[in-house]
C-alpha cells in the first residue's frame, strides 16, 4: 500500500488527511516505517534551508555547525560530549549567596540549567514559545560545554525511529564508555499512577538507578515535581540528592515515537497551533482518529522513563539534551518545507495551555532565560541559520 500526500486546506476544525508539502510524493508504506520517507522529507527541507540562507543576513551554511544523530558520532566523540557533562555537572554554581535561599537545590553549574527550566516551566510548556524558548536553551547548554568544559563537538539529536521497537536495547543504554549509560534496574513493575493526570500507564523495562556508564555516580539535586509514580517534593526548588533513575519503556515508544508517528506529524499540519498542539499532546488539539495520545514530544520523555518523565526537572536527566534535539530538529525541518510561511510562524499565549489565560505572544515579546542567558527577543530565536544560531541537523 501506498500513502500518497494530499493538499490540505487550513480549516478551524481537525485536518482530515496528511497536509502536502510536495503534491508528487508519494512514499510506501514500507518507507514510511523505515525512515527513508523522513529523511528524504528532512534532505528537501535542508536544500530549502540552504537556499533561504543565500538570500539573508544569517550566517554561511558552509560555515554552519552540524548536528548529528548519537550513532553518527565516532566513539570518541560520543565519550566526549558525555565527559563533557560530567564535567558541568561537578563545576560549582555561579549563583549568588542570596539567590542560594530561592534555589535551594543548586550545587553545581549543571543544576542551574535544570533550575532555570523548573522555575519558568509553566510559561515554556503548551505556550507560543515552547519551540523557540527550547532552541535557546540546548544551545546555550552546548555552549556551556564548550567554553566551560572544553567541548569541541556539536550537540548530538536522538532519532526516535531508530529505538522506537526496542528502546531498552539501544546502543545508547548499553551501558559502555561511549554510552549515555544504562537503564535503570529493573522494579518488575507493570503499571504507574500517575497521579496529576489521574490515569495509569505501562511501566517500563526499568524503574531503578542507572547502574552503569558516565552517569552511574551522578546526582539528581531536584525533584521529583511531576513524575508517573514517584511523591513530588513540597517545594520545586529544594534540595533533594538522589540518584539518575530511568524506566525505558518499549510500549509507550512503539505508540509514540516511530518514524510513522514523526513524518505523520510533519506532514499532517502546516499551521503551527496544530503541529506545536499535536507534538505536545495539547488536549485543545486533538485527533479523533486517535484521541489518545503522548505526542512525540511526551512520548519520548516517556520513553526514557523516571527522571525524564519529570517534565520539570527534566534537563537533569542528560538524555534530555538528545531528546529535545531532536524535537528542535523536527520543528527545523517542519519550518523548512515552506521557510516563507512557517519560519517566523507562532502561535499562543505565555501561560500552559492559556491556563490562566493571559494575551497572545508575539515575535517582538522578549524571552526570560533565568540563569543562562540574557532576555532574548523571540523573533531572534525562529531560525537556525540566523539569529545567535548558525547550525543545521544532518
Amino acid at each position: 500500500m501506498h500513502l500518497k500526500w494530499l493538499t490540505l486546506v487550513c480549516l478551524p476544525s481537525w485536518p482530515s488527511v496528511w497536509a502536502l508539502y510536495n503534491q508528487s510524493t508519494d512514499f510506501p508504506d514500507q518507507d514510511i516505517d523505515n525512515g527513508f520517507a523522513l529523511q528524504q522529507i528532512a534532505n528537501d527541507s535542508l536544500g530549502n534551508m540552504k537556499l533561504e540562507s543565500l538570500a539573508t543576513n544569517g550566517c554561511r551554511f558552509e560555515d554552519a555547525q552540524i548536528r548529528k544523530e548519537w550513532r553518527s558520532l565516532s566513539l570518541a566523540a560520543r565519550k566526549e560530549f558525555t565527559d563533557a557533562i560530567v564535567c558541568l555537572q561537578s563545576l560549582p554554581t555561579n549563583i549568588s549567596a542570596e539567590e542560594k535561599e530561592t534555589f535551594q537545590g543548586v550545587q553545581t553549574r549543571y543544576d542551574e540549567f535544570v533550575a532555570t527550566h523548573i522555575n519558568l516551566t509553566e510559561h515554556i510548556h503548551v505556550t507560543a514559545d515552547f519551540l523557540a524558548w527550547h532552541r535557546f536553551f540546548l544551545y546555550a547548554f552546548e555552549n556551556a560545554l564548550r567554553f566551560e568544559c572544553n567541548y569541541t563537538g556539536t550537540l548530538p539529536y536522538w532519532e526516535w525511529g531508530l529505538d522506537a521497537e526496542n528502546p531498552q536495547s539501544s546502543v545508547l543504554f548499553n551501558g559502555d564508555p561511549y554510552s549515555m549509560g544504562t537503564n535503570g534496574v529493573d522494579m518488575n513493575r507493570t503499571s504507574i499512577y500517575w497521579e496529576s493526570q489521574n490515569m495509569s500507564i505501562p511501566a517500563g523495562t526499568g524503574g531503578g538507578c542507572v547502574y552503569g556508564g558516565p552517569f552511574s555516580n551522578y546526582t539528581v539535586h531536584m525533584g521529583p515535581i511531576d513524575a508517573p509514580g514517584e511523591q513530588p517534593v513540597q517545594y520545586n526548588l529544594e534540595y533533594n540528592p538522589r540518584c539518575l533513575s530511568r524506566d525505558v519503556n518499549p510500549t509507550i515508544s512503539q505508540m509514540s515515537v516511530s518514524f510513522r508517528n514523526t513524518t505523520k506529524l510533519i506532514l499532517s499540519y502546516d499551521t503551527i497551533d496544530w503541529f506545536q498542539g499535536v507534538m505536545q499532546a495539547d488536549q485543545r488539539f486533538t485527533d479523533p482518529t486517535a484521541p489518545f495520545s503522548y505526542g512525540v514530544h511526551g512520548g519520548g520523555h516517556l520513553t526514557v522513563g523516571s527522571v525524564l518523565a519529570d517534565i520539570d526537572t527534566s534537563p537533569a536527566e542528560p538524555m534530555f539534551w538528545l531528546h529535545h534535539a531532536q524535537i528542535d530538529r523536527v520543528w527545523t525541518i517542519w519550518q523548512g518545507l515552506d521557510p516563507a510561511k512557517r519560519r517566523n510562524a507562532i502561535w499562543g499565549t505565555s501561560t500552559r495551555g492559556d491556563n490562566p489565560p493571559s494575551a497572545n505572544m508575539t515575535l517582538d515579546d522578549v524571552l526570560d532565560f533565568g540563569f543562562i542567558s540574557q532576555p532574548l527577543k523571540f523573533a531572534d530565536l525562529m531560525n537556525p541559520l540566523s539569529g545567535p544560531f548558525c547550525y543545521y541537523y544532518a
